[in-house]
This record gives C-alpha cells, sequence and structure tokens, in this order.
C-alpha cells in the first residue's frame, strides 16, 4: 500500500510547476501524504550527468521551450516561459520549504506560491525582500523562518536531502517517489495515479 509520495524538486522547475496541483489532487484523492524533499539539482546534475540549461544545445534549448508551451496548453496553466529572473538561485527558496517541514507547517501551498513568484509572476525569488512578502501573503512571520532557513542545520538538511536523492536514484526533477518507484517528470503523473491505484 501507498502511504506517501516523496516529492523531489526544485522551486524554479516549471516542470515541478505544472505539475503541482496534480500532484496535490492525486495525494488527495489516495489519502496520502506528500513528503516535500527540495534538492539542489546544481550537485545532482553533476553527479548524474545532466547539463543545466544555460550549457545546452540551441536545439535542446528550443525544443524545452516548444514542450513548456504544449503543456502550459494541454494543462491549461499560465506559464512566463522568458522570466527576467530565470537563473537566479533558489537556494533559500528551497531552505525555506525545509525549514516549513521542520517546523511542522504544511510546505505545499508556500511551495506553489515560490513556483508561481518566478513562472507567472516575473519576480526575483533569490530575493530575500521577495521572499518574505510571499510569506506574509500566507500570514507566516517571515522573520523567525529567514533565521532559521539560513542557519547551518537547514544548510546541512538540504545537503543531505540532496545526497540521499542522489544515492536513491534521483537524476532530474522533478521526481515522485512511491514505494521505492520514481516517476521523473511531471507528465509521468498519470503513471503514478495509476501505480498508486493499482497498489492501494
Amino acid at each position: 500500500m501507498v502511504k506517501r509520495i516523496d516529492y523531489y524538486f526544485t522551486i524554479s522547475s516549471p516542470w515541478a510547476y505544472l505539475g503541482h496541483s496534480r500532484l496535490k489532487s492525486i495525494a488527495a484523492s489516495n489519502q496520502i501524504d506528500i513528503c516535500y524533499r527540495p534538492v539542489n539539482i546544481i550537485e545532482i546534475f553533476s553527479k548524474t550527468g545532466g547539463i543545466l540549461l544555460k550549457k545546452r544545445s540551441e536545439e535542446r534549448q528550443h525544443y524545452r521551450l516548444v514542450e513548456l508551451t504544449r503543456w502550459s496548453k494541454h494543462l491549461n496553466i499560465k506559464i512566463n516561459l522568458h522570466p527576467q529572473h530565470l537563473h537566479a538561485s533558489d537556494h533559500l527558496a528551497n531552505k525555506v520549504i525545509i525549514a516549513l517541514t521542520e517546523m511542522n507547517i504544511d510546505p505545499g501551498p508556500i511551495s506553489e506560491t515560490f513556483a508561481r513568484a518566478i513562472w507567472l509572476e516575473d519576480q526575483d525569488i533569490s530575493d530575500i525582500g521577495v521572499i518574505s512578502s510571499l510569506l506574509l501573503n500566507h500570514e507566516i512571520d517571515p522573520k523567525p523562518l529567514l533565521i532559521n532557513a539560513q542557519s547551518k542545520t537547514i544548510e546541512d538538511k538540504f545537503s543531505k536531502e540532496t545526497q540521499l536523492a542522489i544515492a536513491g536514484g534521483i537524476f532530474g526533477v522533478p521526481s515522485y517517489v512511491a514505494k521505492e518507484q520514481i516517476f521523473w517528470g511531471q507528465d509521468r503523473l498519470d503513471l503514478l495515479r495509476s501505480f498508486i491505484s493499482n497498489n492501494n
């Protein structure tokens, strides 16, 4: 029986953004918990042979935009294909998600808000002021949370989650893991749904 989905992602992934609401729907309809596990995709790529976007060939970069356009239309989810702060670091935002989890606060709504800030609202998610404002919109006091998110404890947790992801066979995001089965990419969510149905 599937009791939880381990969700490996990074805030700046457009594919995680496109899959977020469907993941929540799958979990809710099956009464399954989502374990949010942000990772350092730069480190994962360096260890598993992935190529960062800005280092990919023009052909691959072009096709990425084609696919994002197709999926955006298919899912009826708006997306800005050329956000101004595309290459801004999302490390602090990822660590905020970890800090929320450590505080037993559901990080799902904040994860979605952070992703929308990048892919819909053209905001700089590396800016601590932007993060603070987004947290306030959820009635969360940003000051203690950001202090915690920037602590060595959370930094170590972020690193550990990344290492555990690599050890578990994760090589890209978003990846959804149920009963040790990896489903890589938001386009595998229907397969994840079927797997859960067949095992519950």
